[in-house]
C-alpha cells in the first residue's frame, strides 16, 4: 500500500509541473520569439545603451598611410640663470659691465679692492719667469757635466716655490673678482660701488639664452614616443620658426600633472628670443601608419574625448580617440584607427556609439 501511494504521489507532482511550464508558454505549445537586436552580442550594444537610427548613415573609406609621425606640444622658453658671487670680503671697486650687456665667459662683472693686487701680480710673473731660465740654464749645465745635479735640484726647487706664489695670488685675485661663468646677458646686478661685501654676497645674475631651453610637458602615452636627439620644430608667437632638437626626456613624471618634462634647446645668437614666451613644439617621433582624413570628422565624445566615430562590426557606429599626428593644408594626419576603415561622413552629427544604423559608403576618401 505505501508503494502504491508513492507512485500516485509522483504522478500528481509531474502533471503539476508540466501545467506550470505550458502556462508560461505564450500561445500554448508556441514559443516566445525575442527580436535579435534586443540580444546583446559582442558586435551590438546591450539594451539601454544603443538606440535604433530612424534612416541610413553615409561612411567615407580610409586607409593608412605609413610616413613620418610628429607630436604637437605646448611649451615655454626657460634658460639656465647663474647666480656670481663673491669669493672674498671687501670694497667693490670696479662694475665694467651694464645690465642686459652679452658679456663672454670670464668677464669681469664685479671686482673688489686688490690692495696692489696687480703688482704683486706681475712681480710673481716676473719671478716665475727667472726662475724658470735659471733652471733651464742649469738643466743644460748639468747635460755638459759643468753643473752637479744637486744645483739642478735646488733651480727646480726654487721654480716649485715661485710658481706656488704666483697661483695663490692668482687664486686671491680670482676670490676678488666676480666674473661670468659662460656666455650670456648680465641679467641683473646685485652690488653697488663703494659697497663692503662679504665673502659669498651676490655680484649679480648671468642668463644663458644661447641655445635657449623649451620646456613642455607630455602624458606617458606621448612622452614614451619621443627620443633625445629627435629634431623639433619650434614655433613661435610672431609666426618665426627655429630648428631645435629634444635635450632630455624626463623618467619621473611630476607628481601634480603627472606628466613627464620634455626638454627641447634651439639656437639663439642673437638672444632674440626671450625667457618665459609660448612656444609650439613639433617633435619627430618617427615612421608610423596613420590616416589622413578631413578636420570636420573630429568629433568629441561623450566623455569629451577627441576621435572620429567608424563603422564597426555588425552596422554598430564605434568611437576611436584620435592622436593628431600631423597638420597640413590636404588635412589632419591622425592615428589610433585600423589600417583600413569607414568613417562617418561630414554633417552625420546625430550619431552616438552603439547606434545600429544602415551603412551607405561614399567613393570619396576621408581626406577629402
Amino acid at each position: 500500500m505505501p508503494r502504491i501511494l508513492s507512485i500516485v504521489l509522483g504522478a500528481i507532482a509531474l502533471i503539476a509541473a508540466v501545467v506550470g511550464i505550458r502556462s508560461l508558454m505564450s500561445g500554448g505549445d508556441s514559443v516566445a520569439h525575442v527580436p535579435a537586436i534586443a540580444i546583446p552580442t559582442l558586435d551590438k550594444a546591450l539594451p539601454g545603451e544603443g538606440e535604433v537610427h530612424g534612416g541610413t548613415v553615409e561612411f567615407v573609406r580610409s586607409r593608412a598611410e605609413t610616413r613620418t609621425l610628429y607630436l604637437k606640444l605646448g611649451a615655454r622658453s626657460a634658460a639656465e640663470v647663474a647666480p656670481v658671487a663673491f669669493g672674498a670680503p671687501g670694497k667693490v671697486t670696479a662694475l665694467p659691465v651694464q645690465e642686459g650687456a652679452i658679456v663672454e665667459a670670464g668677464a669681469l662683472l664685479c671686482g673688489l679692492e686688490g690692495e696692489g693686487a696687480g703688482a704683486r701680480l706681475k712681480a710673481a710673473e716676473a719671478n716665475v719667469a727667472r726662475a724658470r731660465e735659471d733652471h733651464r740654464k742649469n738643466t743644460e749645465w748639468q747635460a755638459n757635466g759643468w753643473v752637479s745635479p744637486a744645483r739642478v735640484k735646488q733651480s727646480k726647487s726654487v721654480l716649485d716655490e715661485a710658481q706656488a706664489a704666483l697661483e695663490s695670488i692668482r687664486n686671491d685675485i680670482a676670490q676678488r673678482q666676480a666674473v661670468a661663468p659662460f656666455r650670456g646677458v648680465f641679467e641683473k646686478r646685485n652690488a653697488t660701488m663703494g659697497q663692503f661685501v662679504q665673502m659669498g654676497a651676490s655680484c649679480g645674475v648671468v642668463v644663458r639664452l644661447d641655445p635657449i631651453t623649451f620646456v613642455a610637458g607630455a602624458p606617458e602615452k606621448q612622452a614614451v614616443r619621443v627620443r633625445v636627439g629627435a629634431p623639433v620644430r619650434v614655433k613661435l608667437p610672431s609666426g618665426r620658426e627655429v630648428n631645435g632638437v629634444v635635450e632630455k626626456v624626463a623618467s619621473v613624471a611630476d607628481p601634480q600633472t603627472r606628466n613627464f618634462e620634455v626638454k627641447v634647446t634651439a639656437p639663439n645668437p642673437d638672444n632674440s628670443i626671450g625667457v618665459g614666451g609660448a612656444a609650439e613644439l613639433r617633435i619627430n617621433i618617427g615612421m608610423g601608419k596613420a590616416h589622413r582624413i578631413s578636420p570636420n570628422l573630429l568629433k568629441a565624445d561623450t566623455q569629451g574625448r577627441i576621435g572620429v566615430y567608424y563603422l564597426d562590426v555588425g552596422g554598430v557606429i564605434g568611437f576611436a580617440p584620435a592622436d593628431i599626428v600631423d597638420e597640413t593644408v590636404d588635412g589632419v594626419w591622425v592615428t589610433g584607427l585600423p589600417d583600413e576603415t569607414q568613417l562617418v561622413a561630414e554633417g552625420q552629427d546625430n550619431v552616438v556609439t552603439g547606434m545600429r544604423v544602415t551603412p551607405v559608403v561614399r567613393d570619396t576618401p576621408a581626406g577629402g
